[in-house]
C-alpha cells in the first residue's frame, strides 16, 4: 500500500514537471494557437449588375460554371425605348443644324448689304453736308467770275441771234427768204434771250446768296442723309441680334447633343460585359424577365484567391501591406507565397484571451488578408492553409 502511494506521488510529480516544462517552452495550447494560424482559401467573387439602367432581358449569353474573359457580353436588355428617344434627338439636332446654317447664311448676306448701305448713306451725308455748306457760305469769288462770264457769253449769243433775226426779217420782206427761215431765226432769238435771262438770274442769286427756303432745304437734305445712315446702322444692330439668336440655337443644340450622348451611354449600359476574367457562379434572371438597376444578375468567381488569419498586436509587425507572405497548403503539402493586401483591427470576438493565471493581459487581434494567384489548377477554394507566426 505504501509502495503504491509512493509510485502515485512520483507520477504526479512527473506530470507536474512535464506541464511546467511545456509551459516554459511555449508548447501549451494557447502558445500553439498563437504560432499556427489556420485559414481557408476563398475565391474572390464579383457581383455584376446593370449600372443605372433597368429593363427586360432579351439575351443571356453565359451559363453557370463557364469561364468568361474580361469584356465578354454576359447579358443584354431591350433597347427599343432608348432607340426611339435617340432617333428623335438625332432628328431634332439635324433640324436645328439646318436652321443654324440658314440663319448664318442670311446674316452673312445681310452684313454685306448693310455694309454697302452704310457706306452709301455716309457718302450721301457727306454730299449733303457739302451742299449745305455751300448754300450757307454763299458763292465763292471764282464761282462769281465763272457766272459773269456765262452771262456775257449768253448776252453775246442773244445779240448775234437778234442781228440774224433782223436780217432775216428784211430778206423776208423783199421775198429773198421763206417764212420758215424767218420763223427759225425767231426761235433762235427767243432761245438765246431766255438763256441770257436765266444766266443773269443765277448771277443775281450768287451775288445775293441763297434764300431762306434754300438753306432750310439744304439742312433737310443733310438730315435725310443722316437718317439713312442711322437706318443702316439699325439694320446692322438687328443682324447682331440675329447672331446672338444663332448662338442661343447653338447652345440649345449643345444641350440636345448632351442628351443624345447621355442616351447613348445608357444604351451602351444595356449590354452587360464581364468586368474581369472568371468563372460564372450564378446567373440570376432568365430571358424575358425584368431586372432593376444595381441588382446583381451575374456572380463571377475570379482567378484571385485569398485567405484571412488573425494575429495579435505583438505579431502584426511581421506583416506589411504589399509585402509577400507564405502559407502552407495542407492538402497539397506545399508552401505558396501571396501578397498582403490589407491589415485591419479584427472584430472584438477575435481578440486573443491570454491566461490570467500566467499574469498576462488580453491582447488585441488584427486581421491580415493575403491574395494569391491561382497558377496551379490543383489549388482550389476551400483548401486549408496555415501560416506559421513566430
Amino acid at each position: 500500500m505504501k509502495r503504491n502511494v509512493i509510485i502515485g506521488g512520483i507520477l504526479v510529480a512527473a506530470l507536474g514537471l512535464g506541464g511546467f516544462l511545456l509551459i516554459k517552452n511555449g508548447s501549451d495550447a494557447v502558445s500553439a494557437a498563437t504560432e499556427e494560424k489556420g485559414s481557408i482559401l476563398t475565391a474572390e467573387q464579383v457581383n455584376v449588375s446593370f449600372q443605372g439602367v433597368s429593363g427586360k432581358v432579351i439575351n443571356v449569353n453565359v451559363e453557370e460554371e463557364k469561364h468568361v474573359k474580361k469584356g465578354d457580353v454576359l447579358m443584354m436588355l431591350d433597347p427599343t425605348d432608348l432607340n426611339l428617344q435617340i432617333a428623335k434627338l438625332q432628328s431634332d439636332i439635324h433640324a436645328m443644324d439646318i436652321n443654324i446654317k440658314k440663319s448664318e447664311d442670311a446674316i452673312r448676306v445681310g452684313q454685306k448689304k448693310v455694309a454697302t448701305q452704310v457706306e452709301q448713306a455716309q457718302l450721301g451725308v457727306n454730299l449733303a453736308a457739302t451742299a449745305e455748306s455751300k448754300v450757307l457760305q454763299g458763292a465763292r469769288h471764282e464761282e462769281l467770275e465763272r457766272q459773269e462770264y456765262a452771262v456775257k457769253s449768253a448776252e453775246e449769243t442773244y445779240r448775234n441771234a437778234k442781228l440774224n433775226y433782223d436780217r432775216s426779217q428784211s430778206l423776208f420782206s423783199s421775198g429773198a427768204i421763206s417764212k420758215a427761215a424767218l420763223d427759225n431765226a425767231q426761235t433762235q432769238l427767243t432761245t438765246a434771250e431766255s438763256a441770257w435771262k436765266q444766266q443773269q438770274k443765277v448771277l443775281e442769286q450768287l451775288k445775293t446768296g441763297a434764300q431762306v427756303q434754300d438753306k432750310d432745304q439744304a439742312k433737310i437734305n443733310t438730315a435725310k442723309a443722316q437718317l439713312g445712315v442711322d437706318q443702316a446702322l439699325q439694320a446692322k444692330d438687328d443682324l447682331n441680334n440675329s447672331a446672338i439668336g444663332v448662338e442661343l440655337l447653338k447652345e440649345q443644340r449643345q444641350a440636345l447633343q448632351i442628351q443624345l450622348q447621355s442616351l447613348q451611354v445608357q444604351k451602351s449600359r444595356l449590354t452587360l460585359v464581364a468586368p474581369t476574367d472568371g468563372k460564372v457562379v450564378r446567373v440570376v434572371p432568365k430571358q424575358g424577365e425584368n431586372v432593376s438597376a444595381g441588382t446583381p444578375v451575374v456572380i463571377l468567381e475570379t482567378d484571385k484567391l485569398y485567405y484571412d488569419f488573425y494575429v495579435n498586436e505583438l505579431q502584426v509587425n511581421q506583416f506589411k501591406v504589399g509585402k509577400p507572405a507564405t502559407g502552407h497548403l495542407i492538402a497539397l503539402n506545399k508552401d505558396i507565397t501571396g501578397e498582403v493586401r490589407f491589415i485591419t483591427v479584427a472584430p472584438q470576438f477575435a481578440s486573443l484571451r491570454m491566461s490570467r493565471e500566467k499574469g498576462q493581459s488580453d491582447l488585441s487581434s488584427f486581421q491580415v488578408r493575403v491574395y494569391i494567384d491561382r497558377n496551379d489548377e490543383a489549388i482550389l477554394p476551400g483548401m486549408t492553409i496555415e501560416v506559421n507566426v513566430q
